[in-house]
């Protein structure tokens, strides 16, 4: 009996991704330095960090990150590690504080990452260290409409350049027309490898399947694809596909400058999208821990100043598009989708939907070719896989 089957393909080489890379721990380690590491990383929304002292933690690539407002109220992102014995500094999720003490030994760091008291310091006189070589190490940490991002490496460009003109101007359509704040935000773990995700969020093939609801309310859009791997859809909204009651909630308040039914999913690459549904943004970012587990993490925005009655309304919003599908219809297709490719019978999966465009309808398989092509340019690698052979080939 052959442990595979189907095991040749004459699809192009963009066509097929091999398997293996949804469970190889090589390949994961590699993604968390050349893709993630390589990247700017969506952490956070500004409104989360108003006044100097405030900080959120989170984790990006399994590192464990803060990012504070410092005295002078710039924005500063450090690794949550103390310079010490490598205990996590900051445990909280979020806060106030005036300075981070680590509860290991109480060496002590200012908000612009300095350390600044240790205890027992007499002790290190005359042994060669020296306060100022044990700084907490500190990333690139930049924001724009209100989007905190974080790079590990010397960012190549700006994070503005790198969204790009089309990605910005479309994002800037409702967060740049008010002040937004974070309203809710919940995490789902899920034992799959993070493409699964960011394969799904740009897969528009499953959605009259999968997604009984938006096969009737949320009419096909068209898609852009832009540069460094991102890719806008638009999304629209029939209210002949829902229930008169929940589309009078879902047609109300609409964000500044968004018609009601207007929508798009911003797909950013690697992990990220940020959506908009008429009347609310969801922010939906990974955090990525091993080869098959993750973190998605959640951030609902809506305007300042909204009463309770709106904000209610706006969470609806984003559990009725996002929330809700996700976890009742999209997360038991991962399952799958990883037991299957994790089962080390099937060789390769299929890309192949669509000649290959620019621009299309959502049931295309052209954001996934794009996505591979922006994995293979940072990976360094001519396959969707690390093998110097063409999954599905006669020599794999």
């Amino acid at each position: 009996m052959p442990e595979t089957v189907n095991a040749s393909s004459s699809l192009p080489f963009d066509r097929v991704v091999d398997s293996s890379v949804y469970y190889d721990a090589a390949t994961y380690e590699k993604e968390v330095s050349d893709i993630f590491g390589q990247s700017w990383l969506l952490a956070c929304h500004e409104s989360e960090l108003t006044e100097p002292g405030d900080f959120v933690t989170t984790t990006l690539a399994g590192a464990p990150v803060i990012i504070a407002r410092d005295k002078n109220r710039d924005l500063r992102a450090y690794l949550n590690v103390c310079r010490h014995r490598a205990c996590k500094v900051v445990s909280e999720d979020a806060g106030h504080a005036s300075a981070f003490r680590c509860p290991y030994h109480f060496w002590v760091y200012s908000l612009e990452g300095e350390l600044v008291g240790l205890s027992g310091a007499k002790s290190y006189e005359g042994t060669g260290f020296e306060k100022s070589d044990h700084n907490l190490i500190e990333f690139t940490c930049e924001s724009t409409l209100g989007l905190v991002f974080v790079h590990f490496g010397k960012a190549p460009t700006s994070v503005v350049e790198w969204l790009g003109p089309t990605v910005h101007s479309t994002m800037a359509t409702p967060l740049a027309n008010a002040e937004f704040t974070v309203i809710s935000r919940w995490s789902m773990e899920m034992p799959v490898n993070w493409k699964v995700f960011a394969e799904n969020v740009r897969d528009g093939y499953h959605v009259p399947f999968v997604h009984p609801f938006f096969r009737a309310a949320s009419p096909a859009g068209r898609y852009s694809l832009h540069d460094n791997g991102h890719a806008v859809q638009q999304l629209g909204m029939d209210p002949e596909g829902m229930e008169p009651e929940l589309w009078e909630q879902l047609r109300k308040n609409p964000l500044p400058g968004v018609e009601v039914g207007d929508g798009y999913i911003v797909n950013l690459f690697p992990d990220s999208t940020v959506t908009l549904r008429s009347n609310v943004v969801s922010i939906d970012t990974q955090h990525v821990l091993s080869p098959d587990k993750v973190v998605l993490h959640n951030l609902t925005l809506g305007l300042v100043g909204d009463d309770d009655e709106v904000m209610e309304n706006r969470k609806l919003a984003q559990k009725t598009w996002f929330q809700n599908p996700l976890e009742i219809e999209d997360y038991p297709i991962f399952l799958a989708q990883q037991e299957g490719l994790t089962s080390r019978k099937l060789p390769y999966s299929v890309i192949a939907r669509g000649q290959d465009a620019s621009e299309g309808e959502r049931g295309d398989d052209n954001r996934l070719r794009q996505f591979w092509s922006q994995w293979r340019l940072l990976m360094g690698t001519k396959f969707n896989s690390l093998s110097d052979v063409q999954p599905g080939s006669v020599d794999a």
